[in-house]
């Protein structure tokens, strides 16, 4: 009989020592999703309009041809300036050289507020540079 109850001890010790069983998996974990890439980059000036950008050869390109205030006012970048039209699809290199990710833009002017793509259709690399301040007058 002691025999029994000794065992049943062992078993309880044994059974409260063990961590308790977490979600089983795929439950309660969250999901990791990558972001969408970004499409351009946002410089906000002194008067808090932001114009959009994109990058070819070291040159910042509109990516629109609007510039947006406060106030839901717009502007328009001036007429027959190059800009950049983002494309999702990656530009295909023969190597990588360890540079950021580069995308396929196509080259365009703007013309009334927007981005016409130059005829025939002219594809350049370009990147999306951050997000900053152009606090300066």
């Amino acid at each position: 009989m002691a025999f029994l109850w000794i065992f049943a001890l062992a078993i309880v010790a044994v059974a409260t020592a063990e961590e308790a069983p977490g979600p089983a998996p795929g439950c309660g974990e969250p999901e990791t999703t990558t972001p969408k890439p970004r499409r351009h980059g946002i410089v906000t000036n002194v008067n808090l309009c932001n114009r959009t950008i994109l990058e070819w050869n070291g040159r910042e390109l509109p990516a629109s041809c609007t510039v947006h205030c406060p106030n839901k006012r717009r502007d328009w970048v001036t007429n027959r300036m190059p800009c950049l039209k983002f494309s999702n699809k990656t530009f295909l290199l023969e190597r990588k050289d360890g540079a950021q990710p580069k995308y396929t833009c196509r080259v365009g002017f703007c013309f009334n507020g927007r981005c016409e793509p130059k005829r025939p259709l002219h594809k350049v690399p370009c990147t999306v540079p951050a997000d900053r301040d152009e606090r300066n007058e």
